[in-house]
């Protein structure tokens, strides 16, 4: 399977705000080909389709000749999943000709919420799959909490439909909550076939963030409020992520579909960081 190389447009979110079609301009003169998209401007809290319309918007890509392969749908902090209007997300999505759709964040914290969250998550895929679409889990770190012998990530997992609900890992998540990325990519095999990716400062000490925590703190929120600082994400290949070894693997592994750029740093131009982070990927990715 060829592994194309995509951005997810959180890595611009601020400049989508300001100027929605300006910074899709910009990112396909960089040579960026593949999008996923980001469908709500997190200033106003308002869907882009609210403000321009779906044809439009498709135009527009098509004319930069973006293909907008994803997009990430969540909801507002403290909304129930269920609370969205997943059959609008499922049926825009569908006319821009997104292939799949990706659940960004569940706060799950406990046995209990997380059981409750993979069968609204089956409820989606459900959704998804009657459109022709595909849908997707993605990780941050507090997915890899421990409990008792096994993990929330590994609940979600077990708990899920295969056949509904797959898996976007991010990589330094993945090692921000303790695991090997490579090694749960291997267990997970088809359920993952895009993976975001970052890269972690070398002054990030620990990187797993559950090493530095006494079990009874360990409120989710916390983890991202005190554990993780503005500064932890850097421009690719200036961290501490092993892309030779990472890339060699994905190849032979071959699952992969999407590699994907989601850019978190704070620091310079964000249209410098991910003309470089392309470059940077292009070298791993078009080498093998």
């Amino acid at each position: 399977m060829t592994m194309e190389i995509g951005l997810n447009l959180f890595s611009v979110f601020k400049e989508l705000n300001e100027d929605y079609f300006g910074t899709l301009e910009h990112v396909a003169e960089m040579g960026y080909k593949n999008l996923e998209l980001l469908t709500v401007n997190f200033t106003t809290g308002e869907r882009y389709t609210d403000t321009f319309t779906l044809p439009v918007i498709k135009q527009k890509l098509e004319d930069l000749g973006l293909n907008a392969f994803s997009a990430h749908e969540g909801v507002a902090p403290g909304s129930a999943i269920m609370d969205a209007d997943w059959d609008r997300i499922v049926e825009e999505n569908a006319v821009l000709g997104c292939k799949s759709i990706v659940f960004p964040m569940a706060m799950i914290s406990g046995r209990e919420d997380t059981l409750e969250t993979a069968e609204h998550l089956n409820l989606i895929g459900e959704k998804c799959k009657e459109a022709g679409l595909s849908f997707y889990y993605h990780n941050h770190a507090h997915e890899f909490r421990r409990i008792g012998e096994t993990s929330l990530f590994e609940l979600l997992a077990e708990n899920t439909d295969p056949a509904l609900v797959k898996f976007e890992l991010d990589l330094v998540w993945v090692m921000r909550g303790g695991y090997n990325p490579l090694a749960l990519l291997d267990k997970l095999g088809s359920r993952c076939d895009m993976i975001h990716q970052k890269d972690l400062g070398q002054h990030v000490n620990p990187v797993n963030i559950f090493s530095a925590l006494s079990q009874g703190n360990l409120d989710t929120m916390k983890l991202y409020t005190e554990m993780v600082k503005p500064n932890d994400f850097v421009n690719l290949g200036t961290g501490i992520f092993n892309f030779q070894e990472t890339y060699q693997k994905l190849q032979e592994m071959g699952n992969v579909r999407y590699a994907i750029v989601e850019n978190e740093g704070q620091i310079g131009n964000k249209f410098t960081s991910i003309a470089n982070d392309l470059k940077v990927m292009e070298k791993y990715v078009q080498a093998l």
